[in-house]
């Protein structure tokens, strides 16, 4: 059986814990949910959390560089809580032909992801990540709504930490813009947005509809989404069971084959909707999304 070295780049976030956990950690039954996968490496900006991951699981050493890694495992996840950090730790990788996961946001601008994508199509490197509530079964119900009853309207709600030293609006946002992308398209055209109370209200604009996001702060907990359709509607609370298997399996079916379930427009289209949102609530102004898909 072949086996799989994974790197873990970005160790301060729970993410990292939970997929070391999951590769490196067998159940109760003394078997292991990957049995050809395993976390090798680690390296992050914050040594204790390096250090932490490296005591609590078995077969983990701590490089000390991001680069050290190269010639030691056979992919990446890249975990780091804020995502300016996403770009540098992943470029060298998907460089050198390494399949990656990168979490949410995949990255902290579209230059960078213009970029990171841009390389990857070069190389033919396959890519996964972003955001796991793309995965919800709820999200999907409504998706499968939309196809078959059309769609007029409609509306997303998360969550949002609008201050942070992660990147402020950026470092949970990517949650509700993947949720809308996944259920009303991947192809936005524009989008006008207000900040009010540190909470965000976007109205995206589709080809023949739009639908409002609503980014609720100050310790707002539920996740929602509607589907205004043809002659119908639907609506779901969204809840996040099955969402981290579904975004584990797929990296390792990524690793696997080669194959993934989501191109490379459609990681880096969510970065391009989260930069248009924050131009249009700083300046007033309806925005042109410029996706590259």
């Amino acid at each position: 059986m072949t086996k799989y070295r994974i790197g873990i780049l970005g160790t301060e976030n729970s993410h990292a814990d939970a997929f070391c956990g999951i590769f490196n950690k067998a159940g109760e039954n003394g078997e292991y949910a990957y049995p050809d996968f395993r976390v090798t490496y680690v390296y992050g900006n914050y040594a204790e959390a390096s250090e932490n991951l490296a005591k609590k699981y078995d077969g983990i050493k701590i490089a000390e560089s991001a680069e050290e890694m190269l010639g030691k495992v056979d992919a990446v996840m890249v975990t780091a809580r804020d995502g300016k950090y996403h770009a540098e730790f992943a470029k060298p990788f998907i460089e050198a032909g390494i399949p990656a996961f990168i979490d949410k946001p995949f990255t902290r601008g579209v230059k960078e992801a213009a970029e990171l994508i841009r390389i990857a199509r070069e190389k033919k490197v396959p890519l996964c990540g972003g955001s796991s509530l793309k995965y919800s079964r709820e999200i999907a119900e409504l998706k499968k709504f939309a196809a078959e009853k059309g769609v007029k309207g409609g509306f997303i709600s998360a969550p949002l930490n609008f201050k942070n030293e992660y990147g402020d609006f950026w470092f949970y946002s990517s949650h509700l813009a993947e949720m809308c992308m996944e259920v009303f398209g991947w192809k936005p055209k524009a989008v006008y947005a207000t900040e009010n109370n540190e909470s965000v209200f976007a109205v995206v604009d589709y080809e023949n509809f739009s639908v409002t996001c609503d980014f609720i702060n100050h310790g707002f907990t539920a996740y929602a989404g509607a589907v205004f359709g043809e002659s119908e509607s639907l609506v779901k609370k969204v809840g996040l069971d099955g969402v981290e298997k579904a975004e584990t399996d797929e990296f390792v079916k990524m690793v696997r084959t080669g194959e993934t379930v989501y191109g490379y427009d459609e990681l880096a289209a969510p970065v391009f909707l989260l930069e248009s949102i924050i131009k249009s609530y700083k300046t007033g102004k309806k925005i042109n999304t410029g996706l590259l898909c």
